[in-house]
């Protein structure tokens, strides 16, 4: 798609205004405030870490010098931190947010609890894309995505909103798969704890929560990964197979790209609607100040974290179209995530 092509200009464009950010009244804002950033899950996960990135190497690069405050709001398959950002926390520039990764498929798909519109936020920057996965235990009866079209399994999930469940979900409708669903976890460390005491088979996860959370898994080949959320296969995990490669004509491929762009979003960094445009501008010269502040690259290296990063501008640009997809193509795509 043309946007994902225009990313590098874009990208480029992001500094040109900071002299503007600069100026006395963004300063004393900012100076007699902290900010604070909702993360849509608990503690411990991959939303959790990129927002503590972001709350201890961002505010050096804002006028006025900010502490940034890190606020867990789980709830709702993670649209509780989005609805509050987007209709709740004053719109003056100092309350921040990591939103779910699938906010853009939420709002394309229009399901439960989605009352907001994606290119209404200010998008301030992201910090990578996302490569997210099914796994499975070792012991498993389903060790892959053909497996799991004959024998069903038990997977973890938080709420129907989350890609969590609404990824299995379409797994079902669109491939055939046998996925048993069990929802209300609170989180993803919650879902990957239950696969280790054998609640469940298995989980989605991010790739990044995997390695943090769970190394020993990868070492002792306690999971099995069934397929990678993705267009194409990772560098990391060769060997597995993109979702996309199961499709059997071009509009299960079209579904399952469509499923799979909250890749794209990732872990990105959004600020309120109707967020004073000044402090707009000053929060995105900051992100992409900090992108190449040495303390904040050495602290990213030990996290082990992906880094993919696009400016604000860039996430702006794809934010808005969602909106301009063909009708065909979003009834289907709605259909396949109804369970």
């Amino acid at each position: 798609m043309s946007i994902l092509r225009t990313t590098f200009f874009v990208c480029a464009l992001a500094t040109t205004s900071g002299a503007s950010a600069q100026s006395p009244s963004t300063a004393d804002f900012y100076r007699a405030r902290p900010i604070t950033i909702a993360v849509p899950a608990d503690p411990g996960g991959s939303y959790d870490l990129y927002a503590r990135l972001i709350s201890r190497h961002m505010g050096k690069h804002i006028p006025g010098n900010p502490n940034i405050i890190v606020q867990n709001m789980p709830g709702g398959g993670g649209l509780r931190a989005t609805d509050y950002i987007y209709s709740i926390a004053p719109k003056d520039g100092g309350a921040l947010a990591i939103p779910i990764q699938d906010i853009l498929l939420s709002e394309v798909l229009g399901g439960p609890g989605v009352a907001y519109r994606s290119a209404d936020f200010n998008w301030i920057g992201r910090m990578s894309h996302t490569v997210d996965i099914t796994l499975a235990r070792h012991d498993a009866a389903v060790k892959s995505i053909p497996d799991a079209q004959r024998v069903s399994i038990p997977l973890a999930g938080t709420g129907p909103t989350s890609p969590t469940v609404m990824n299995h979900v379409a797994l079902n409708n669109v491939l055939g798969t046998k996925f048993k669903i069990v929802a209300g976890y609170k989180a993803s460390n919650d879902m990957l704890a239950a696969v280790e005491k054998r609640e469940v088979d298995g989980a989605f996860s991010s790739w990044t929560t995997l390695k943090a959370s769970y190394p020993h898994w990868l070492a002792e080949k306690k999971v099995n990964i069934l397929t990678v959320y993705g267009t194409e296969r990772f560098a990391e995990l060769p060997d597995v197979p993109a979702i996309v490669e199961f499709a059997r004509d071009a509009d299960e491929r079209a579904v399952l790209e469509l499923i799979s762009s909250t890749g794209f979003v990732g872990r990105s960094l959004i600020a309120t609607p109707g967020a004073p445009p000044e402090r707009v501008v000053a929060l995105r010269a900051a992100f992409q100040a900090m992108l190449k502040d040495r303390d904040f690259l050495d602290t990213l290296a030990k996290t082990q974290a992906e880094f993919a990063p696009l400016s604000g501008e860039a996430m702006q640009a794809f934010a808005g179209t969602t909106r301009r997809m063909a009708p065909g193509l979003v009834e289907r795509a709605r259909a396949s995530v109804r369970p």
